[in-house]
């Protein structure tokens, strides 16, 4: 009797133990199969850049079945929506900090390794031309100061006409640069117009000798203040304000910092030298004063 009981019982111990397996197995096997779903619908996501979706779907993949991968992708895609926030705050270096995380993350997803590669070359860019912008708008108002109010107005209207000075990232220095510009007086433009046809007309009436001597002062470059005043002739093709603009926003792209202080004349003498040299990108160097020039 005691045999049968313990052999009932035993028996029943057994088919507890199989029921148990079997649902543990079974639980198992659901969560791999949410694992895979949500893991795809998560780089599906990150295809479309959808780092916010991405980021809820690598959670659900996390809870599902905690892996390095899912982790690490559920950080970067946070990561990236992080950075994309601060960026619009402009709070650059907090966003640097956040893209430099998802870029070397350990386990990472590939593209948006690339993506947070990419979105640290834009910030550096924009903090670049920042700067930039910055120091003509420091300098603009050093020649509002000393009087050259037409200097001025051209070196703001060259920050306000940059492709993108209204958008997000740039519209605070924008507004500095556009306050400026409207406080400038209406007639600054013409001044140096006006100071030539006064000129011209008291030059009509003077003898035929003063009417020399003014004719050689109009084109004395040391009457304007430049006297190394550069011919807009270059290379068979006449040199634009739209080609200055272009050479001018090419040395920020390189960096330069002093753009704003490089005269008119510098730019054309750069532009000049590049084109002798065969091309199209002008370099800072190009501004130096060559033999044949």
């Amino acid at each position: 009797m005691k045999k049968a009981l313990l052999l009932a019982t035993t028996g029943l111990a057994l088919i507890l133990a199989g029921c148990s397996n079997s649902a543990s197995s079974s639980k198992s096997s659901d969560n791999s199969s949410a694992y895979k779903t949500e893991m795809t619908k998560g780089n599906d996501a990150v295809n479309d850049e959808n780092y916010s979706k991405a980021a809820d779907y690598f959670e659900s993949a996390v809870k599902a079945k905690k892996t390095d991968k899912a982790t690490a992708s559920k950080k970067q895609a946070t990561n990236l929506v992080k950075a994309k926030k601060l960026m619009n705050k402009r709070h650059f270096s907090d966003a640097k900090d956040a893209l430099t995380i998802a870029k070397d993350q350990d386990n990472g997803n590939k593209k948006m390794i690339s993506k947070a590669k990419s979105m640290l070359s834009q910030v550096t860019k924009i903090q670049r031309n920042r700067s930039n912008f910055k120091l003509d708008i420091k300098n603009a108002k050093a020649m509002i100061k000393s009087g050259s109010d037409d200097q001025a107005r051209s070196l703001l209207e060259q920050v306000t006409k940059f492709k993108g000075i209204k958008g997000k990232y740039y519209s605070d220095i924008y507004a500095q640069a556009r306050t400026l510009l409207d406080s400038l007086p209406a007639t600054a433009v013409n001044a140096t117009d006006e100071t030539k046809t006064d000129d011209n007309s008291t030059d009509t009436n003077s003898d035929s000798n003063s009417n020399n001597s003014s004719d050689d002062q109009s084109n004395n470059p040391a009457a304007k203040g430049d006297f190394d005043i550069e011919s807009r002739k270059g290379q068979g093709k006449e040199i634009t304000d739209d080609d200055i603009a272009k050479a001018r926003q090419q040395l920020t792209d390189q960096g330069v910092k002093t753009v704003g202080a490089w005269s008119d004349n510098d730019i054309i003498r750069a532009i000049k030298n590049a084109r002798a040299d065969g091309r199209d990108t002008i370099k800072p160097s190009d501004a130096q004063i060559r033999g044949n020039n």
